[in-house]
């Protein structure tokens, strides 16, 4: 986006799209609106292939691991498409705008991992959290097994998703 300020505010919209899209029956809103969240961004930045290929495969990677997540049954997703444990649409959507706040609103972690982990373990369940309190998901029994689970893998996830986006910014 042209600022940090104004990455952060797309973020929030294709949050607030996708998860409470899905919490109403409406799952492709949220794809919808982030996919022109990303054509801006990917208009505004100065290696849109660079930007591009990093969407994707920060993508593939966090639908792949939800997925699991859901086979699991960590999360048990409201609307799956073919499997009840594969991750809907509309998740993937909130992996691919994410990315985006790592080359912008969050690179200020990029060397702070310690931070990267400590956020990501503090913050990201607490997503889950309310995604399920909004009635996008629901999270397995029992929940602070399913919450602390989280917090793990976001510690452990957040500094690599961190470290990879400045190496794509680099290269």
């Amino acid at each position: 986006m042209l600022s940090k300020a104004g990455n952060f505010v797309a973020f929030q919209l294709g949050c607030c799209a996708s998860v409470l899209g899905a919490a109403h029956d409406d799952s492709w809103l949220g794809p919808l609106v982030v996919a022109l969240l990303l054509g801006i961004h990917l208009w505004q930045t100065p290696h849109p292939g660079n930007a591009l290929r990093l969407i994707l495969r920060v993508g593939l990677l966090g639908a792949t691991i939800d997925s699991v997540l859901g086979y699991l049954g960590i999360l048990v997703f409201r609307d799956s498409l073919m499997a009840h444990w594969l991750c809907p649409p509309w998740l993937m959507a909130l992996w691919m705008i994410f990315v985006t706040t790592l080359q912008s609103s969050l690179s200020w972690l990029a060397g702070h991992y310690w931070i990267a982990a400590l956020l990501g373990g503090l913050f990201e369940p607490v997503s889950y959290y309310a995604g399920q309190e909004l009635g996008s998901l629901s999270l397995g029994n029992p929940v602070l097994v399913t919450l602390a689970t989280l917090s793990i893998l976001w510690a452990l996830l957040l500094p690599g998703l961190v470290w990879w986006a400045a190496k794509q910014t680099e290269g």
